[in-house]
């Protein structure tokens, strides 16, 4: 069964140097899973590698889009299996790297936004049953249409739990059967999934204190800027992601510099809250610091028959 390492962790965490080390002690091609990273000229604020690094350090799905470009989950899915395969077809692991949670959420439930097309009626009628009870009913619920699909799925994982009903409503038929004739692309792989977590939290909101100082010393409102002149009129869909919104509104005069810096700060916060707390209900081989290479090295060695 061929192999996929996924490597995963809070932003400021340190995943790309690390992605970088172990490429080069094993046979390995790194895969972005950053939403941002897609994307051409947006450099500063995604904490893209830089260009010599990238020339070093080859990172598929990287300036893949033109700043002005819509981009799908299910587009994501399709070119990530197409980058996968290739990898394959070369006898290489391929290393999936980042922290986009949406899109591993994708790769890991087998692309399930490529199911026919929920109604927005339906949406709406499964976000009513969860306002108006809870996660838990929902899950509840899930469990008695369909237990197969509720036993793999951890009862705080609202995406995958609202998206199984949506399927079932819209099609009255069990997700577990449809999603046999849909999935099997993700499913027959053989997964390792490392997770970074730093076990301090003031370690993670100090780190990503430190990259917002040097954000904004290389230039990221000066970035910014320039993209707004050369694509004037136009919208730029990385535009709205954190970092890059508030510096626009700073631009902007609706905002004032501190103000900037605290709400990227405390929104970049909050996304690593989210991202840890997924990334701990997730099955996952988690390894606490960047430091442990150690660990996370002899782990690939099992993994990869090289131990």
């Amino acid at each position: 069964m061929n192999k996929v390492i996924s490597l995963m962790g809070p932003t400021a965490s340190g995943k790309t140097d690390l992605a970088i080390l172990l490429a080069n002690k094993f046979d390995i091609e790194i895969i972005s899973v950053d939403s941002v990273m897609f994307y051409k000229e947006f450099n500063i604020g995604s904490a893209k590698p830089d260009k010599n690094t990238l020339r070093q350090n080859p990172h598929r799905m990287v300036d893949i889009l033109e700043p002005y470009e819509s981009y799908s989950v299910a587009q994501f899915y399709n070119d990530l299996l197409t980058h996968i395969n290739s990898i394959h077809a070369m006898n290489k692991i391929p290393l999936l790297v980042g922290g986009s949670i949406m899109y591993f959420k994708t790769f890991f439930s087998g692309g399930l936004s490529n199911l026919e097309v929920v109604s927005d009626d339906i949406k709406a009628h499964v976000t009513d049953m969860l306002l108006k009870n809870n996660l838990d009913y929902l899950y509840k619920y899930l469990l008695e249409v369909d237990k197969i699909s509720a036993h793999k799925i951890h009862p705080n994982d609202q995406y995958r739990i609202v998206r199984m009903i949506e399927i079932f409503l819209s099609n009255n038929k069990k997700p577990s059967d449809i999603l046999k004739k849909s999935i099997g692309n993700a499913r027959d792989f053989d997964y390792l999934n490392l997770s970074v977590i730093p076990d301090n939290r003031k370690l993670v909101h100090q780190r990503i204190e430190d990259r917002l100082h040097n954000m904004l010393k290389d230039g990221l409102l000066e970035e910014v800027s320039e993209l707004k002149t050369m694509y004037s009129g136009l919208i730029l869909p990385a535009m709205s992601t954190i970092g890059y919104k508030q510096a626009d509104e700073y631009l902007k005069n609706k905002i004032s510099s501190d103000i900037m810096k605290s709400s990227i700060l405390a929104a970049t916060r909050q996304l690593a809250k989210r991202q840890i707390t997924w990334l701990r209900h997730l099955d996952a081989t988690t390894v606490y610091t960047f430091t442990d290479y150690d660990n996370i090295k002899s782990r690939l060695d099992v993994f990869l028959d090289r131990a």
